[in-house]
């Protein structure tokens, strides 16, 4: 991927310990993002089929392409030289969509999510003054809240859509951002938000990896 998008990951990854301190729906498609991952999508001719992943311990169930995999810790130190890379990356064949999870140690719960939300696309609109915003927000889906910012970021190569959602899991704050390129946009972004969408906080079993 473009390296801007990788400092970018490392740069929001920074910025949340900034925000511990100082505490429209897109109408490009006709996709609902509740139904879009019901079961497959179609981009480009390809049927993507989509799985339930259960992650951090089980604790975070959120529904992904059974096309993505994991990125492997030798290609992330690469794309993501800095020590504070995330700690899970989901990508296509071709790693030029990738969905990264960090949880952090930055505390957070339901009651500051909005304060929190607001701060970061401060923070966010000042150091990405060129960046084209495009929405934020704070949602509820099934009791669950989400609060979430999405904008285009203008790079050397080619312009790169990124979405950026948060959630509060035992107190701390989970960390997800999806991207890939502007051209890509049109049909991932309504993919994007479902996923978003399909975020489930989960106290019981054990999950299949625990970061």
């Amino acid at each position: 991927m473009v390296s801007l998008v990788e400092y970018m990951d490392e740069k929001i990854i920074g910025l949340i310990n900034e925000l511990q301190e100082r505490v429209r729906q897109s109408k490009e498609s006709s996709k609902d993002e509740n139904e879009v991952l019901d079961s497959f999508v179609t981009i480009n001719d390809e049927v993507i089929p989509f799985e339930e992943k259960s992650l951090f311990g089980g604790r975070l169930r959120i529904l992904l392409p059974e096309t993505f995999d994991s990125m492997p810790s030798e290609i992330a130190a690469l794309k993501y030289p800095s020590e504070k890379r995330p700690g899970l990356i989901y990508t296509n064949e071709s790693t030029s969509i990738n969905i990264a999870f960090n949880y952090t140690e930055s505390p957070l719960d339901d009651t500051n999510l909005d304060t929190f939300k607001d701060n970061m696309v401060q923070v966010l609109k000042h150091s990405q003054p060129i960046a084209q915003w495009l929405e934020d927000g704070v949602k509820d889906v099934d009791g669950q809240r989400i609060g979430y910012c999405d904008f285009i970021v203008p790079t050397s190569d080619v312009p790169v859509y990124i979405l950026l959602f948060f959630v509060a899991l035992d107190g701390r704050t989970l960390l997800c951002t999806f991207n890939c390129t502007e051209e890509e946009m049109k049909e991932w972004k309504p993919v994007a938000r479902g996923i978003m969408n399909s975020v489930k906080i989960d106290f019981g079993e054990k999950g299949e990896r625990d970061i």
